[in-house]
């Protein structure tokens, strides 16, 4: 696959979904599919390989969802708090979105976790070669999210998930995440299929131990969601997206 009839098919896709990219936008979405289709030849990186697939099931659908989330949220939560990509496989959804958005990154920290160092040297080798102004605010870590610690969080985060599981499990890797690093507040952006059904809200109790053997202090964290449908590719695609709310009540 040669440059010109990869951006050919790009724009094709693009344009269908009202979707502009810059020439240099366009470059990175090169590189990507390029350095992706070498590297799963040498491991598994995904099973999607045909290039019209790569670029509507990985490339288009992580744009579209995280679009949603800003055009709907208003609020700016991708400027200012750190993001998590956990379970990130080849950097999907937020390597597309960043190449799409790269304005998210520049005051934040984006992080990349996934249990597969492969996977994690898969994003390692993309970093090197994608032309980002602020790759420096980019890490990439191999472990799962339930085990990473840190103090050099922003209290409040955004969360991404796509394809990572049974989500009642998830929520409670996160909740756990969340106690151990003392995060105040977190939104989880969950790419769901047209069949998801959200959990209903409710408050999830921890016990901390205290300094005083006979007495434990309660941590509580509300989780609330909401679901917006939506499609794309003149609606042959239908998608909906998931939004999770968790705020420790203390």
């Amino acid at each position: 696959m040669n440059q010109s009839e990869f951006e050919l098919q790009l724009k094709k896709i693009l344009k269908i979904n009202n979707i502009e990219l810059d020439d240099s936008k366009v470059q990175n979405f090169f590189e990507y599919y390029k350095i992706l289709s070498e590297e799963n030849k040498k491991y598994n990186l995904t099973s999607i390989k045909d290039l019209k697939s790569i670029i509507l099931k990985h490339f288009l659908d992580s744009i579209m969802g995280l679009k949603l989330f800003e055009e709907t949220s208003k609020k700016n939560e991708l400027y200012k708090f750190d993001i998590i990509d956990f379970g990130c496989g080849a950097g999907f959804p937020l390597v597309p979105y960043k190449i799409y958005n790269q304005s998210i990154g520049k005051l934040n920290k984006i992080i990349f976790i996934d249990s597969n160092s492969k996977k994690i040297n898969f994003l390692n080798i993309l970093f090197k070669n994608l032309k980002f102004k602020n790759n420096h605010k980019i890490m990439t870590l191999h472990s799962r999210l339930e085990n990473f610690n840190s103090t050099d969080l922003s209290s409040k985060l955004i969360l991404v998930g796509r394809a990572v599981g049974e989500i009642n499990k998830i929520l409670s890797n996160i909740i756990n995440f969340l106690f151990k690093n003392k995060i105040e507040y977190a939104i989880f952006v969950y790419y769901a299929g047209p069949n998801f059904i959200i959990p209903e809200n409710r408050i999830v109790k921890f016990y901390q131990p205290s300094k005083n053997i006979k007495k434990t202090n309660d941590v509580r964290f509300e989780i609330s969601g909401k679901i917006t449908e939506y499609s794309y590719q003149s609606k042959k695609i239908n998608r909906k997206l998931a939004v999770f709310e968790i705020k420790n009540l203390k």
